[in-house]
């Protein structure tokens, strides 16, 4: 792997991983207790020892076809003066619906408009489960360096949320801002990735290049009445390694998470 120079953060980047790992963790929980339907049911347990302090899972609500149940998607996390939003993949059937829904619809949240275009179905649930995280970032209390992390959908999820981050967590002073996105798909226009990254937040787009989600949506495609174009965001990170298939080469643990623990040797023995 080559990295951008600082201030990218090799150590930083592995940091924000392993919390997505613990993201994941926490769905697991959640299906190992039957899907709970709602947050007061679920019961869950963070990693123990862990140095973080979290806030409670944030679900979303995906809103596709008959589905309307809300499922866990996010974790606020704490350590010192360092704040951490992090975001789980896609999962659930629903999930892989709000994926496929890549008509664009403009970026419109207080205090945050006329940036540019987003992809409808991330968007959506990122609406769906920006109050809760809104309000468990501005309740912690003094926060200098604010990270957002996710993976797949979650990187997708990250990037959607910077925009309404910047604008609208931590109203009273502007924390130093990094993003560490793995495996993320596009998900802006080119208006909104300029946005971004001309922005107040460092991003850095980790990517295995073996890895197809990252090439979708398209980069163009023909609408039904107009082209419509998609851009990446943030500086790209990139790794190859081969791990067999196609879900391999997306795993987050297995893939993403291994090459930054072992960033001379992504692909293993």
């Amino acid at each position: 792997m080559y990295f951008p120079p600082a201030p990218f953060d090799l150590a930083d980047a592995a940091e924000c991983s392993d919390l997505v790992d613990m993201a994941y963790g926490m769905y697991d929980q959640w299906v190992q207790q039957n899907k709970p339907h709602t947050p007061l049911d679920l019961r869950w347990q963070p990693p123990q020892n862990s140095s973080y302090r979290f806030g409670e899972p944030i679900w979303g609500n995906s809103e596709v076809l008959l589905f309307r149940d809300w499922e866990p998607f996010a974790l606020i996390a704490q350590q010192d003066d360092r704040a951490y939003v992090i975001f789980r993949g896609t999962e659930t059937l629903e999930d892989w619906y709000k994926d496929a829904e890549i008509k664009q619809v403009s970026y419109e949240v207080p205090h945050v408009s006329n940036v540019g275009l987003v992809h409808e179905g991330f968007f959506d649930l990122y609406k769906s489960l920006r109050r809760s995280l809104l309000s468990q970032l501005n309740s912690l209390e003094g926060v200098r360096t604010l990270y957002i992390t996710g993976h797949s959908l979650g990187a997708a999820l990250a990037m959607v949320s910077t925009p309404d981050l910047l604008a609208n967590a931590f109203t009273q002073h502007t924390p130093h801002v990094f993003q560490y996105n793995l495996a993320g798909p596009r998900a802006c226009d080119p208006k909104l990735a300029t946005f971004l990254n001309t922005g107040l937040a460092h991003i850095y787009r980790i990517v295995n290049s073996c890895d197809l989600v990252p090439e979708m949506p398209p980069s163009v495609y023909r609408g039904f009445a107009e082209k419509v174009l998609y851009e990446h965001v943030g500086y790209p990170v990139t790794f190859t390694a081969q791990y067999g298939d196609i879900p391999d080469n997306h795993a987050h643990h297995a893939s993403y998470n291994y090459a930054l623990k072992n960033p001379q040797q992504p692909h293993g023995l």
